[in-house]
């Protein structure tokens, strides 16, 4: 990660002295900098936030999902068993 910062400060810092040294205005760039690089930041974030709850939904809908099957499989065992008692219980008479 530190490496990404430090090479993105000297990218930055390069730029800067090459577009001073063929004439366009830093301060114009740096000016939209400061408005575009927090909007691109929100919108980064707002983007793993939507992720993160997408993917905390479809654990949600799986987990239902495995619930359903369980309590129909739980059903369709307890009918086995009943089936079970009744033919022991014919046989002990």
């Amino acid at each position: 990660m530190e490496i990404n910062r430090i090479t993105a400060a000297v990218t930055l810092v390069l730029a800067m002295v090459v577009l001073s040294s063929i004439g366009i205005n830093i301060v114009i760039i740096l000016y939209y900098a400061i408005i575009v690089v927090p909007i691109v930041y929100l919108l980064i974030l707002t983007k793993r936030y939507v992720d993160a709850k997408e993917s905390q939904s479809k654990i949600s809908t799986d987990l239902t999902t495995k619930i359903v099957l369980l309590k129909e499989s739980m059903g369709r065992i307890e009918k086995k068993v009943e089936k079970i008692e009744s033919i022991l219980e014919k046989v002990s008479e």
